[in-house]
């Protein structure tokens, strides 16, 4: 129960209840803390950071695609560590267009920086691309080195922090977020697996249960996608059937929105002669808005906005949709139907048409390299998903074996010894643990940005009396 994180007081009341009273449990509430104790020492029984490392080793066995690194000191004590999966590496390959990184959680007692490499997936859902604990001297050493103390720009940059402004940022696909929205999220899970107290071991194992959690929903998604259809809120609109036949559950509603406040919300100030520029506001706030100017060419079926949505999201915005609805559009071009938000983006990414795609145009400068990397990582993802499932297994390996006579006749027959690479990280030699360095009063909460500081607390009603 304590493996599932439930808190080991929690777990024996649990018991309690179940059998009718402590002293039927069988023992006492002191023998369930003492055994959780024992059990943790052993994981780090022969260090905590070699005890890590084999658990990397391990891992490495069981997915030839995780990948991890280790940096020490001059005596041999731990300073940093990466770890990455095969599937997380799947996932950059299919959704790393954006990447959140951030360094401000503390967890356990070595007072190590947790700095999760976290993304969306096209559920709008969080995905880990892999996670890196970080030590103090190595953020003091990259700022040393990079020698930022003095940089003439960096304090320039601090000194009109105040005056920082997403608005200057929409040229970039960012997907509308601020680094803070998804780290809060992720605040709260680390926040939920580590303890001042709790081992590098123990940050491992809990982040690998959150990872597991997170892949849980992704597949829950993927299944509500595949077996069901989204039913548009106006049946006889061909836009929203368009939108619905080709995006996420999640995503579509939020095309949606945007579709039903073009609809109700929006009208068109102003159309140009050749019906190339059109100036959108709302219906009742005109005087309260700025306008928006939406430029289209009719030839090109391009269409771009100022309001930048599109551009920084991937989805047409509300005042684009009221430009093709002015145009009695049936549907919208193609083009702007972004592949990372559909509902088979994953398959679609690893189908052999991604494959053939990508050999056209890589082949020749990258040779053979881009050809097995792609396909193993096909290979990974469809044993990924048949493990478990008898008859999936049976009917890749059997398809598996006819592929390869095939391929043998392909080649003329002709056999190629080749010595059997096993790929490993190498022996590393036992390591020492780093050094406590847990300051009183500082809690695992991640460290908070200029802005959240400036929120004024709320205020609590005073009743008297």
């Amino acid at each position: 129960m304590t493996n599932a994180g439930i808190r080991t007081i929690d777990a024996y009341a649990y018991l309690a209840e179940e059998v009718g009273g402590c002293e039927n449990v069988g023992f006492s509430k002191r023998d369930a803390y003492n055994l959780i104790q024992k059990e943790k020492r052993a994981r780090i029984e022969i260090g905590d950071t070699n005890s890590l490392i084999q658990l990397f080793k391990d891992r490495q066995v069981e997915d030839h695609m995780f990948a991890w690194d280790v940096q020490y000191d001059d005596e041999d004590r731990l300073l940093n560590f990466f770890w990455v999966d095969g599937r997380s590496r799947i996932d950059y390959e299919c959704f790393g267009d954006v990447l959140i990184f951030d360094t401000s959680y503390r967890l356990n007692k070595y007072n190590f920086v947790c700095a999760p490499f976290v993304g969306v997936n096209n559920h709008w859902q969080n995905i880990l691309f892999g996670v890196a604990f970080l030590s103090e001297e190595t953020i003091d050493e990259m700022i040393k080195e990079g020698n930022l103390h003095n940089h003439e720009w960096l304090q320039d940059l601090y000194k009109i922090r105040r005056k920082w402004s997403t608005a200057f940022n929409k040229d970039s696909f960012c997907m509308g977020i601020l680094s803070t929205q998804r780290s809060e999220c992720t605040n709260n899970v680390c926040h939920g697996i580590s303890k001042p107290t709790s081992s590098l071991t123990d940050c491992f194992l809990g982040l690998e249960k959150v990872l597991m959690n997170w892949r849980r929903n992704e597949q829950d998604e993927d299944y509500k996608c595949s077996q069901s259809e989204i039913v548009p809120v106006i049946k006889n609109s061909s836009i929203l059937k368009q939108a619905a036949r080709y995006y996420s559950r999640r995503i579509y509603s939020i095309f949606e929105e945007e579709f039903i406040k073009a609809v109700g919300e929006m009208s068109i100030d102003f159309v140009s002669t050749d019906s190339s520029k059109y100036i959108v506001n709302y219906i009742e706030k005109k005087n309260q808005n700025h306008p928006w100017v939406v430029h289209f060419d009719a030839t090109e079926g391009n269409i771009q906005c100022s309001c930048k949505k599109y551009e920084t999201m991937g989805l047409l915005c509300s005042h684009c949709l009221r430009v093709f609805k002015q145009l009695d559009m049936a549907k919208f071009p193609e083009k702007y139907l972004l592949l990372r938000w559909s509902a088979r983006a994953r398959q679609v990414f690893y189908s052999g048409y991604f494959l053939n795609s990508q050999r056209s145009n890589n082949f020749q400068s990258g040779r053979g390299f881009i050809f097995r990397n792609q396909v193993s990582r096909f290979a990974y993802q469809m044993s990924t998903e048949a493990q478990g499932n008898e008859e999936a297994e049976e009917f890749i390996l059997s398809s598996l074996q006819d592929m390869y006579k095939k391929l043998y006749l392909i080649l003329g027959g002709k056999k190629r010894n080749e010595k059997d690479v096993a790929s490993s990280q190498g022996g590393t030699a036992n390591l020492k643990d780093p050094l406590k360095r847990r300051p009183k009063g500082i809690s695992n909460a991640r460290l908070k940005s200029h802005w959240e500081k400036k929120k004024r607390p709320k205020s609590k009603l005073l009743i008297t009396c």
